[in-house]
Order: structure tokens, then C-alpha cells, then sequence
């Protein structure tokens, strides 16, 4: 291996023994390796946002060049959760045979130490005509997205292309679908279930027919270009009731639309406003109110993009296999990123499995292939005018 793939995994594995789990850890001190890893490089980073969620930014300039090279990736990792379903310690970052374990291995460490490299590289190349801005953000995984929002509110980048540091070696994400989240809560009126004078108000028998109503919409399975898994509807959380005893007066549900570019969320929003306010002129007793939680939107980048074209042909070069374009369908920082215009790489890195789950992994004898990948497209997507 050689040693630009060892100092990548050497650093990788630095990041990996600081903890930034999302909800749990402050990103201070990954923040603060990362940048020392920077200023070691004799780059000149920043480190901005809020105090105990800060995201490290990074502008290497080049002379007579228009063009910008973007580096996105996040700091935090999801939690580890349950130790006793690690097959090894989840910050120790333990190589067996080609793989490296640990939470954070592939989403997105290992993007860290390979865009750091990376910009190191490509800066100190004389005949490399194109400037480099690094971003690396706090507060993704919990999908608050802070950390690229204080970055885009900061420093403004303008860029010709954006590199996210989501991993996968078999194919190249150009997008993703939207997301959605709403809360709707129904009220009715306790009273004993054994009451032979009150019957109550059943709030939960409310909500099976506020959910029914919601699965006639036909809200997922819509289909087009690039999203042929198609949106999805989900009522992925509900609360309601007291006791067995008791006719519940209130139930509670959350509901995540995955949305596709084709779908405009305040049309979602009404369609749902006005079939339940059918519902309920049909029904009086059905007392409900909706609550906006969160929507991040949809991403498609152009397929013919010059730099999305290059970086297939190269990695199919490289990696001799075809590699198609596809979307994805978990959120990413792209959906923030892409309000400014830039075409966006959504993910394409090395090999990896179990991202958000136990046993976490990335494939280190990928990285030499990945590393000369993107050196190669991005050498020639700055080289042409």
C-alpha cells in the first residue's frame, strides 16, 4: 500500500478515537484535529459555528483559476448504541484482513482523512489550476444539518462541483429524495371504558381513520427517472392512551414523506390539509391539528454534468466494471447545498457496509483506487476550460 493510503488510515483511525456521536458528543475535539491536520499541512483553516458544535472550513486559492473544487463532510457519527453487538470496540478502529471496524469507519471519517489528503495533493501541484474549499460540518447526523447551514451562512462558497463524503464504491449518487416530517394530533374525551352513561371520545379510534384517510393518498410509489424506488409515506410514530381502562383523549402520530424532485411539498401539505378536513366534515366528532416538524428538499444533478461524466469514465477506467448513476434514498447535506446551485456529487468513495448499525466498515484497500480516482477526475475537470 502506498504511503498516502497509510497516512489516510493513520488519520482515519485518529478521528475514529474521538468520539462525536450525534445527541451525545460535542464536536470540539474532532474539530480541533481536524484543523491541527490542516494547519500541519501549512493550510490555513477556521473553525466556525456555534460553540459546542463548531465545523471546520477550509480556502485554498490557486492563481488564475474561475474554478472551485468543493469537499463536504460531516464530523459527527451516529451513536454506537448496544457495545455487546460489536464484534470489536467501536473507536479503536481495528483492521481484520482488509477491513477496518468502528463507528464512523465509512460515514464519513474515512472521507475526512481522504479529502484532507486529497487537497494536500492536488495544492501542492503546480499545474493543478482549480481552488479548493474544504467544509467539514457538525450536527449532521441528526439531520439538523446546523453545521453545513453555518457554513453556507458564514462563508458563502461558490463552487463548479461538491464532493459529499458518503461512501460506496459499486455506483455514483447525483441526488436524493426530499423529506418531509409532520405531526398531526387528535383530541377526544376520556372516560371510563365500563361507563354505561359516557362514552367518550376516542382519540386513537380518531387517528385509524385520520391514518386510513392518509394511505388513500397514494403519497408513495410515485415514480420517475432516476427514482425508480419511488417516494414512500411512513407513520413511523404513535402515542395514545393511559390505561387499558380508559377511552385515550389524545393520540399523537409522526409521519416522514421521502419526496421525489417532481413533488412540491406545500402541494403534499395541502393534499394532506384537505383530505382531513373532508374527513371531517363527515365525521365531527374527529378533532385533529397538523404540525409542521421539518422539510429538506429534494436533489437531482444533471447526469450529462461534465464533471459527473469524467468521474464515471475514470472510475469505470480504474475500477473496471461499469459504474451507473443512481440516486439515494436517505437524506444528505446536499439537499442544503444544493439551494446554491452547485451540481452536487451525493456519494462515491470506498467500499463499505453496516453504516448506522453495529460492526460498522470500510474497505481500506479501496482508498489507493479512490484516492487516484478523484486525484485523476479532478486534474482533468480543472485542467479544461
Amino acid at each position: 500500500m502506498d504511503q498516502i493510503s497509510k497516512n489516510i488510515i493513520e488519520f482515519t483511525k485518529e478521528l475514529i478515537a474521538i468520539p462525536s456521536q450525534s445527541g451525545i458528543d460535542s464536536e470540539i475535539a474532532i474539530a480541533k484535529a481536524v484543523f491541527n491536520k490542516l494547519k500541519s499541512f501549512g493550510f490555513n483553516p477556521e473553525i466556525i459555528g456555534v460553540e459546542n458544535h463548531p465545523s471546520v472550513v477550509c480556502s485554498i486559492q490557486k492563481k488564475k483559476t474561475r474554478k472551485t473544487i468543493w469537499f463536504e463532510s460531516c464530523l459527527d457519527t451516529v451513536p454506537v448504541g448496544d457495545l455487546s453487538k460489536w464484534e470489536y470496540p467501536p473507536f479503536e478502529g481495528k483492521i481484520v484482513g482488509n477491513k477496518l471496524y468502528s463507528r464512523g469507519a465509512n460515514d464519513s471519517k474515512i472521507a475526512i482523512a481522504i479529502f484532507c489528503y486529497l487537497t494536500k495533493e492536488l495544492a501542492e501541484d503546480k499545474n493543478f489550476k482549480s481552488s479548493i474549499f474544504l467544509g467539514f460540518d457538525a450536527n449532521e447526523q441528526s439531520g439538523e444539518y446546523s453545521g453545513i447551514r453555518d457554513i453556507v451562512k458564514i462563508k458563502k462558497p461558490r463552487a463548479d462541483i461538491c464532493i459529499l463524503g458518503y461512501q460506496g464504491i459499486n455506483e455514483i449518487s447525483i441526488g436524493m429524495r426530499g423529506w418531509l416530517r409532520l405531526k398531526i394530533i387528535a383530541k377526544g374525551e376520556s372516560a371510563h371504558t365500563g361507563s354505561k352513561s359516557k362514552r367518550g371520545n376516542n382519540a386513537i379510534h380518531q387517528m385509524a381513520e385520520i391514518i386510513t384517510t392518509l394511505r388513500r393518498l397514494n403519497l408513495e410509489g410515485k415514480r420517475e427517472p432516476f427514482f425508480e424506488y419511488g417516494s414512500n409515506f411512513n407513520v413511523s410514530l404513535i402515542k395514545g392512551g393511559v390505561s387499558i381502562n380508559i377511552v385515550p383523549d389524545e393520540c399523537e402520530i409522526s409521519i416522514d414523506i421521502r419526496f421525489l424532485p417532481s413533488q412540491n411539498k406545500q402541494e403534499i401539505i395541502d393534499k394532506i390539509d384537505e383530505s382531513l378536513k373532508e374527513l371531517k366534515n363527515k365525521n365531527p366528532d374527529i378533532n385533529y391539528a397538523i404540525e409542521f416538524l421539518r422539510c429538506e428538499p429534494p436533489f437531482l444533478t444533471n447526469s450529462d454534468d461534465k464533471f459527473v461524466k469524467l468521474l464515471q469514465k475514470i472510475a469505470q477506467d480504474k475500477l473496471k466494471t461499469k459504474i451507473p448513476l443512481v440516486t439515494s434514498g436517505a437524506g444528505s447535506v446536499g439537499s442544503v447545498i444544493t439551494e446554491l446551485g452547485i451540481p452536487i456529487i451525493n456519494s462515491f468513495g470506498c467500499e463499505r457496509d453496516n453504516g448506522h448499525a453495529p460492526n460498522e466498515w470500510v474497505n481500506i484497500e479501496s482508498i489507493p483506487k479512490v484516492f487516484e480516482i478523484y486525484k485523476e477526475s479532478l486534474k482533468e475537470f480543472a485542467a479544461k476550460e
